[in-house]
């Protein structure tokens, strides 16, 4: 998406911090998201050769901003149709509360050659200002970015800077109501309500799902240059941009020992679906972002002597059964090595299966219902 190069515009307000306290609290199934330490967001991009995921997460959050980390696997167009290459791109982020207030400008891309802080922007969503006006007249003003490669200065007094390609448009509330849109929020799969608005920046169509809660308007979709992007001469055209929420967990308090949301699915039901254990691209190689989940079913373990647990792998349909067979394998025997090489668990307390794609909880023709396919198993037995 091709965007002008403007001035630097004053944010909307700049009043009243709204961050949660580390110890804010939502139930699973809320259709709040608390913005606090250990938040996580997954999005998906859909190619076809598989979902690319990447996965923000709040590190520290108090009165004054928060520190969000950003882990991205995305691919590198071979124009020669030569193998898939991966980029990985993982940078830090600082949003002030001032700007999650009242910000006109949303910072929505992700560059090495960005410093941590760029004051009157917003990174994971639009600030409660954007929201609220969207909400109360049906339109507000919105500015998104669109960074060449290279370092650039956060003073938009001193070129380049990021300000320099900025674009500020009128977006307009499309529904009266709130749309709902499915999400898998703490491994349950969820419909949050979100506000849809669309416009135009520099003359293509965008359109945009903000999360319908005023503590934290999370951006759940979007789509930028819709229709703009021609990759090949026989192909329909493609947006230039999007972004797909998938996957949404958070533990802003740790729970008692015995009271996590894991352990007492296991002692339950005997079963968990767990989500929020990542994995490279079309690999078994685990995401550093997993090593919360491995430490918390080690715990477990621990804690549950008498437990064995046996482990499996899912996939989603893309690529071919077989190939998804083997994956799911793999994925499931890595679980079970680094609960026995890191956490020290017995290796004989851990078995290891894979089912590929043979065992959907949902559509494979969404990245949502995708998203839900990609899992790990895990089964309590005595």
């Amino acid at each position: 998406m091709q965007m002008m190069m403007r001035h630097r515009i004053a944010p909307l307000a700049l009043c009243c911090t709204y961050l949660a306290s580390p110890s804010a609290h939502a139930e699973p199934g809320s259709k709040t998201i608390p913005l606090c330490a250990g938040l996580s967001i997954v999005t998906a991009i859909s190619q076809k050769d598989g979902d690319y995921e990447s996965i923000k997460t709040i590190e520290a959050a108090d009165a004054d901003s928060f520190t969000l980390r950003y882990s991205n696997e995305g691919p590198l167009q071979d124009f020669a149709g030569g193998p898939v290459k991966i980029r990985k791109l993982l940078l830090s982020r600082i949003v002030r509360s001032r700007d999650s207030e009242g910000a006109q400008l949303y910072l929505q891309q992700y560059s090495t050659g960005v410093p941590r802080l760029v004051e009157g922007t917003t990174a994971i969503g639009v600030s409660r200002a954007i929201l609220t006006a969207l909400k109360t007249n049906g339109e507000a003003e919105l500015g998104l970015f669109n960074l060449p490669a290279g370092p650039l200065s956060t003073d938009p007094d001193s070129h380049p800077s990021v300000f320099d390609y900025q674009t500020v448009t009128k977006i307009r509330r499309v529904e009266e109501a709130p749309v709902m849109v499915a999400v898998t929020v703490n491994g349950e799969k969820t419909e949050l309500p979100a506000i849809h608005a669309a416009g135009k920046f520099d003359g293509e169509k965008a359109e945009f799902f903000f999360l319908d809660d005023a503590n934290n308007p999370l951006t759940l979709s979007f789509r930028l240059g819709i229709g703009a992007r021609q990759v090949e001469a026989d192909a329909p055209p493609s947006d230039r941009d999007t972004l797909q929420v998938t996957k949404i967990t958070f533990e802003c308090k740790a729970p008692p020992p015995g009271e996590g949301r894991l352990e007492q699915a296991l002692a339950q039901s005997g079963r968990v679906n767990v989500y929020d254990i990542h994995f490279s691209f079309n690999s078994d190689k685990l995401r550093p972002e997993s090593e919360p989940t491995l430490r918390e079913i080690a715990d477990v373990l621990i804690r549950h002597e008498a437990w064995n647990l046996s482990i499996a792998g899912h996939t989603d349909a893309i690529g071919s059964d077989e190939a998804n067979l083997g994956l799911s394998q793999r994925r499931a025997a890595a679980v079970r090595t680094a609960l026995v090489e890191r956490f020290k668990i017995e290796g004989r307390r851990l078995a290891t299966s894979g089912y590929g794609e043979t065992q959907p909880v949902d559509t494979n023709d969404t990245p949502q219902g995708r998203a839900q396919n990609r899992r790990v198993e895990l089964v309590r037995q005595q």
